[in-house]
């Protein structure tokens, strides 16, 4: 009878080779290696996306302040220009104020400066009338003669002038009529006619002003009011 062998754990079962520390710390190691590049490349990603997201906040920040300057410009030239008008339209008005107030002083002091240049321009294309006709006021007939009658020498037309005053006419007015038309200076009808000139002009202003104001923004006319 054979003795029994006693079993041992030295037999080997197939070919699998027994893991050792090493490679389980090489394993590790290669895990945390990988864990580390996805953190990276994760950081990385993040940072890029932040950075695009950023600029694109930048630039829409820009664009925004762009058009709000270019508003913020439109709108002060707008006032501007509803300013100017507005000062055109006063000046214009106290300019006509201070003619009318000026012109009779100065037409007191030499009435008869109008009536020659009136006369004067008259002969230029008078030269072949058989008779031209000068009326004035009656107090300026002594003041005229002279100059009337040496205009009328220097043009050839001596004796061809007459003079003649009217009562009922102001100083610095005057008629000069002759065989196929005439002239009239009447310091009314030139005022009214100025006056109108001037308020059609102020009225031109004023609808410019409207157009100003009605385009620009409340802040804009608020400060052209101002």
């Amino acid at each position: 009878m054979k003795q029994a062998v006693k079993f041992t754990f030295d037999t080997h079962f197939g070919n699998t080779p027994a893991h050792t520390g090493g490679d389980t710390k090489a394993r590790a190691n290669a895990a945390g290696a990988d864990l580390d590049r996805a953190r990276s490349e994760g950081y990385a990603a993040g940072f890029t996306a932040g950075e695009a997201e950023a600029a694109a906040r930048a630039d829409e920040e820009v664009a925004s302040a762009m058009r709000q300057l270019a508003s913020s410009a439109t709108n002060l030239l707008t006032a501007l220009d509803a300013q100017m008008a507005s000062t055109k339209r006063d000046a214009t008005s106290l300019a006509l104020e201070i003619a009318r107030k000026l012109a009779p002083a100065l037409i007191a002091t030499r009435p008869q400066g109008e009536i020659e240049a009136v006369l004067r321009d008259c002969l230029t294309h008078l030269n072949r009338e058989p008779h031209i006709l000068l009326r004035v006021s009656s107090s300026l007939i002594e003041r005229l003669k002279d100059t009337v009658d040496r205009m009328a020498l220097e043009r050839g037309l001596s004796g061809r002038i007459i003079l003649l005053g009217e009562t009922s006419m102001s100083e610095g007015d005057c008629v000069v009529e002759w065989a196929d038309g005439g002239v009239i200076r009447n310091g009314v009808e030139i005022e009214q006619e100025i006056t109108e000139i001037v308020a059609r002009y102020i009225e031109t202003i004023a609808g410019r002003e409207k157009d100003a104001d009605t385009l620009a923004m409340p802040e804009a006319r608020d400060a052209a009011r101002e």
